[in-house]
């Protein structure tokens, strides 16, 4: 059994990490605080850290890696889209990432992750501690917070979200359901041989709703659908508890 959980990790991962891309961003004299804002948002939904998880806390013994990818829908005949070199795939702006995480005393539970979008390096973390850890017939509920962030010349991305989630399960289906407030700043540079820029901050309620499928003993997939600027969609691949 543990062959297989490792061998279906690996395989996550590697189907998750997909083929090298150089991607970037490039900006002109053209680029407009207009085209930040809508550059921000898309790229804003990709860095988020999606919950791909339960509101129940996992204890001293949890721990779980996450092989993921995912996005948000974008519009390729927007006018900032022309300011980005990254691949769709359905209209889905996608990403890959890994996500770690471990449990904590005190019903708390950390993780961070790293990814990659438009051919740049993003990171990230979190903590959620839950409120209620729920039982047979209750469901569990759980605060969370989080933090991503992009950072290249001549782009720079962070997004910061707050969110009240719950989640029951039933069986080997785990659904969950969440709100919260997300803020995401994001700063562009262009211009020679005088530099000039924009920078924007934008603040958004978000929703999210998803499930974990206990596939095998330790083994679960993870779906997840986020409303926020755009409609995003995850998909993940975990071992562990």
């Amino acid at each position: 059994m543990k062959r297989l959980c490792l061998g279906v990790f690996v395989v996550a991962l590697a189907l998750a990490a997909g083929p090298a891309h150089a991607g970037g961003f490039t900006f002109d004299a053209h680029f407009t605080q207009s085209d930040l804002a809508g550059l921000a948002e898309g790229i804003g939904d990709a860095l988020t850290f999606p919950n791909l998880g339960t509101a129940v806390p996992t204890g001293l013994a949890g721990f779980e890696v996450l092989a993921a990818a995912g996005g948000p829908q974008v519009d390729t005949g927007s006018h900032w889209w022309r300011y980005v070199d990254a691949r769709t795939a359905g209209g889905v702006l996608y990403g890959q990432r890994v996500i770690v995480r471990k449990g904590l005393p005190f019903n708390l539970d950390v993780g961070v992750q790293a990814g990659q979008v438009a051919g740049e390096r993003f990171w990230g973390g979190e903590v959620r501690w839950a409120v209620l850890e729920g039982g047979a017939v209750s469901p569990a509920v759980a605060l969370r917070a989080s933090y991503s962030k992009l950072s290249t010349a001549p782009f720079e991305c962070e997004v910061a979200e707050g969110q009240l989630f719950v989640s029951k399960g039933f069986l080997v289906v785990s659904p969950y359901g969440g709100i919260g407030y997300r803020r995401v700043s994001a700063r562009a540079t262009f211009g020679e041989p005088v530099a000039a820029g924009h920078s924007v901050d934008l603040n958004r309620g978000t929703v999210t709703v998803g499930a974990r499928v206990t596939l095998f003993p330790l083994v679960h997939l993870v779906g997840e659908v986020r409303k926020s600027a755009k409609t995003s969609i995850f998909l993940g691949l975990g071992v562990g508890l």
